[in-house]
């Protein structure tokens, strides 16, 4: 049995190449162990829950909270248990990054446990991040070293621990926007097609995995392990006391817009044009009723599938993609329509109160912003994605700040090659099962309605979504508003005078991503 068993195995591997630009053809061999597959009697859903692991870790109980529930046969519990205790003693090194300024932890809350920690994101957080700390050093015997190694881009850092030849970093999680430079420098591995790492698994970001490789390499991916791109990501809060007033309207249900492919920009027109209202008093600070806040129309752009750069399908190599066959459209539907009145887009943030209290004073219907903005909103409020430029798009796109969000990668100063792989797995997994279950938890006690929560799980976390572009660093080639003042359109006159700039960084993406090589 065993020997059929790893046969299948074998078999299932080789199938798991990723399609198209996704994966290299040949799978990398790894220094892992040659241990056979489990036996179909290892357990297959929860981890121990009474007897600590049989390995050299401390025999002290561990953590209660059961293994992610999978029937995928390369579930990281079902499957790794034969080799968990292979590193058993080691400690593993992982370089994180942290926010420009103060330096806060923030950045990365599963990480760094400070009372700061506490008073931002609650006990609850903290006591999960403790929790899954204690389950990788019981289960594992591997004590990992989260090292606060910048306040800032971490590029700098991977190159200096590199020069150094003395220094490891075994896994390194830098911010999104410095992931392209640390590659151009030749910090990293390729993470793609790795005995360990399976992108197919729920706790990677598939988004990230498709947005991300080029020329068959992977070398970044985030997921379950951060909470902070949940924490970022652009969303439409809905105020239910206006929406009330909407649906006596006959304006269609918002719910089944979205369940059904359907909410697009031209439908949200619809909702903002449905409640404007004026008092007509001069004298009053919330005179209007507006449809919508957003103090950054460049969100709706990112909504529409429209990036900066991105990979090219067909030679899967990097490109500038904002001049893409859709731009024309979304800039019609954005800037030369009705849309862009003060009615719509009216805002209280530039000045007096800000747009959280016109949303709770009931005076926008729709508030554009990042998820975090739910505590403090005090109505009975509601949450959508932000729509489709129309429903030829097909998918959502939440999108989510690349200057916020952190990704894992595995630089090349590491110890062990294959303990890397295994244990990068190893933190998105229990990241997903401790500290995301908690923090979706968390969420969830701020909607009331079942459909709010539906919303939240099957249609915001699962679409967040990243614009490479954010780490071209071209000026102002994407922010669309301050191109477009009194609406006139000069996209045309900016792209050529910003495009030279940016289209040398993607020519040294596509030399390092093309030129890579395993050491």
């Amino acid at each position: 049995m065993k020997k059929l068993m790893s046969i299948l195995l074998v078999l299932l591997m080789l199938t798991s190449v990723l399609a198209s630009c996704g994966g290299n053809d040949e799978t990398t061999t790894t220094e892992a162990p040659t241990t056979e597959a489990p036996t179909t009697e290892a357990p297959t859903t929860e981890a121990p829950t009474t007897e600590a692991p049989t390995t050299e870790a401390p025999t002290t109980e561990a953590p209660t909270t059961e293994a992610p529930s999978t029937n995928d046969p390369n579930a990281p519990w079902s499957s790794k248990n034969d080799v968990r205790d292979t590193w058993s003693g080691k400690t593993l090194n992982v370089a994180c990054s942290v926010w420009y300024a103060t330096g806060a932890p923030w950045a990365m809350p599963e990480v760094f446990i400070t009372e700061e920690d506490d008073a931002k994101f609650g006990k609850e957080i903290q006591n999960a991040v403790l929790e899954r700390n204690e389950f990788i050093e019981k289960t594992y015997g591997v004590k990992v070293n989260w090292m606060n190694t910048t306040k800032a881009g971490m590029t700098g850092e991977l190159e200096k621990a590199t020069l150094a030849k003395n220094v490891n970093f075994d896994l390194a999680a830098p911010r999104m926007m410095n992931t392209q430079s640390i590659v151009a420098g030749g910090y990293v591995y390729d993470l793609a097609n790795r005995e360990f790492i399976d992108f197919r698994n729920s706790y990677y970001n598939e988004n990230s995995v498709n947005t991300y490789t080029a020329l068959g390499h992977t070398f970044f991916v985030t997921g379950g392990f951060s909470i902070i791109s949940k924490y970022s990501a652009n969303v439409l809060f809905v105020n239910k006391n206006l929406m009330s007033e909407v649906s006596e309207k006959g304006i269609e249900d918002l719910y089944n817009l979205v369940k059904e492919g359907k909410w697009t920009f031209d439908k949200l027109v619809s909702y903002c044009e449905a409640i404007h209202s004026d008092n007509g008093d001069p004298e009053d600070t919330f005179r209007y009723v507006h449809g919508l806040h957003s103090n950054d129309i460049d969100k709706f752009f990112c909504s529409f599938g429209i990036t900066r750069a991105g990979v090219n399908k067909a030679t899967c190599e990097w490109e500038l993609t904002i001049n893409n066959e859709n731009i024309d459209s979304a800039i019609d539907a954005v800037i030369n329509t009705k849309t862009a009145d003060w009615y719509m887009f009216g805002a209280y943030a530039c000045w007096g109160p800000t747009a959280t209290d016109g949303f709770n004073k009931d005076k926008i219907l729709f508030l554009n912003e990042t998820l975090d903005f739910s505590e403090y909103i005090e109505e009975d409020k509601g949450i959508v994605p932000l729509p489709m430029l129309n429903e030829e798009q097909g998918k959502y796109y939440v999108h989510c700040s690349n200057q916020m969000s952190v990704a894992m990668c595995i630089p090349k100063i590491t110890q062990d090659r294959a303990m890397s792989d295994y244990f990068m797995d190893v933190l998105f997994w229990t990241g997903e099962e401790y500290v995301m279950k908690e923090y979706i938890k968390g969420l969830k006690t701020g909607f009331t309605s079942d459909k709010d929560i539906e919303m939240l799980t099957d249609y915001i976390i699962p679409n967040i979504s990243y614009d490479p572009g954010e780490s071209v660093g071209w000026g102002q080639l994407f922010s669309l508003f301050g191109i477009y003042a009194k609406n006139k359109n000069n996209f045309d006159e900016h792209y050529e005078e910003h495009s030279p700039a940016a289209l040398e960084t993607i020519a040294e993406w596509n030399k390092a991503w093309g030129g890579y090589t395993e050491e």
